[in-house]
């Protein structure tokens, strides 16, 4: 009996080891086979008898999976979720949204996501779902579409990771900088390519229809012209009980108690947003730069209080 229990317990971890792949859509052929591998020690032709077995077993329990070419995808899964119309529509919209992303890191985590809520669909929410015209989704071209080549341009020399020299337009006025690329960075319906200034020793986000033109500079940019560290303390009570963010670290208390926080890599923006909340219990150190940001946006608050 003992051997039966063990022999049953064998083959439920197996299973529960198909369906994680299958869940994660990572069923290639040789990864399933590898599961059932030691069954078929001897005779490595029997492999399909017992995947079939298996498959069968989930088939038993209402789990349908279908083989495309060399991967096993799955068809839904035991617990749905009863989506109501809206939010089978809602889906759609994602689904042919992403169409429109440029990013193609950006396009697989959205399909990701959505292959994951309709492998959970009820049988009326997959109804509705067949019942959605392809071609019946909301026109959002004009979001990132128009913008594709300049966007797989900025991409492009991201991975270069050379120096650039960019003219844009700032209000109305033209400004040119020498910076090295960072990202794309999509904001709402605003495209920005995300550059380090070595002279300012900043980050900016510059709306991609704001560039007039990106030179390319012979030089690599160093992956020390991007860390920026802000030193700051903080004093009194928020001392005591502030959590340090996952980008901090802390060089101890100084001689009046006070702590010192070493930020690295946050956006200057936010960093100072948040910061200027704790008001008079904080003081940045370094850079001097983050210094003159802070006093500028206190003196911009301080304006609204003059009358």
């Amino acid at each position: 009996m003992a051997r039966l229990s063990e022999k049953y317990n064998d083959s439920c971890i197996k299973i529960f080891k198909l369906l994680k792949l299958l869940i994660e859509d990572k069923a290639d052929y040789s990864a399933v086979m590898d599961i059932f591998a030691d069954e078929a020690e001897k005779n490595r032709s029997a492999l399909p008898v017992i995947l079939n077995k298996y498959l069968n077993t989930l088939k038993i329990f209402g789990v349908k999976v279908q083989k495309v070419k060399n991967k096993y995808h799955l068809l839904n899964i035991p617990f749905n979720i009863n989506f109501a119309a809206d939010d089978v529509k809602a889906v759609h919209i994602l689904k042919t949204a992403s169409i429109l992303l440029s990013s193609q890191k950006n396009k697989e985590a959205l399909n990701d996501f959505i292959k994951a809520i309709e492998v959970r669909y009820n049988d009326a929410a997959k109804s509705v779902a067949a019942s959605q015209n392809s071609e019946d989704y909301c026109d959002l071209s004009f979001y990132y579409s128009k913008f594709k080549d300049q966007i797989f341009e900025c991409e492009k020399l991201c991975e270069e990771k050379k120096k650039l020299e960019i003219l844009y337009l700032s209000g109305d006025t033209e400004t040119s900088i020498i910076c090295s690329p960072r990202e794309i960075k999509y904001q709402n319906r605003k495209v920005c390519f995300c550059v380090f200034n070595q002279l300012s020793r900043q980050t900016f986000d510059i709306p991609i229809d704001n560039i007039k033109s990106i030179k390319l500079l012979p030089t690599i940019s160093s992956s020390t012209d991007i860390s920026v560290s802000v030193v700051y303390k903080l004093k009194r009570r928020l001392a005591n009980s502030y959590r340090l963010k996952e980008n901090e670290y802390s060089n101890g208390y100084d001689s009046d108690g006070n702590l010192i926080v070493v930020n690295t890599k946050e956006e200057p923006d936010i960093l100072l947003s948040r910061l200027i909340k704790y008001g008079e219990n904080c003081e940045i150190l370094t850079p001097k730069y983050m210094k003159d940001r802070m006093v500028e946006c206190i003196d911009k608050i301080l304006e609204n209080y003059q009358n």
